[in-house]
């Protein structure tokens, strides 16, 4: 059972929408940049396997212990890539 809903959060020119398979081009360009998936440090998807990121983070947000966001410049509605809470726990 859920119990995380649904949120946009904006602040400083940054909004933080729920992620969703329409953000997939979006996240897919800003890795591009740097190849990011080649970090150790990080966990960007390489670009054919943004589908999957996507569809594992709508997974674990539906079970109920991670929310993943897109996030997004307000100013030209881009995306700048992901973030999400992890572990949630419903105390």
């Amino acid at each position: 059972m859920t119990f995380v809903s649904p949120v946009t959060l904006k602040a400083h020119g940054v909004k933080l929408e729920p992620l969703a398979h329409d953000h997939e081009a979006g996240l897919r360009a800003a890795a591009a940049d740097g190849e990011l998936w080649n970090l150790r440090v990080t966990a960007v998807p390489s670009p054919d396997e943004t589908s999957a990121f996507i569809e594992t983070a709508l997974k674990d947000r539906e079970a109920g212990h991670r929310f993943a966001f897109a996030v997004i410049d307000e100013a030209n509605d881009t995306v700048l890539g992901t973030t999400s809470y992890h572990d949630i726990l419903p105390r």
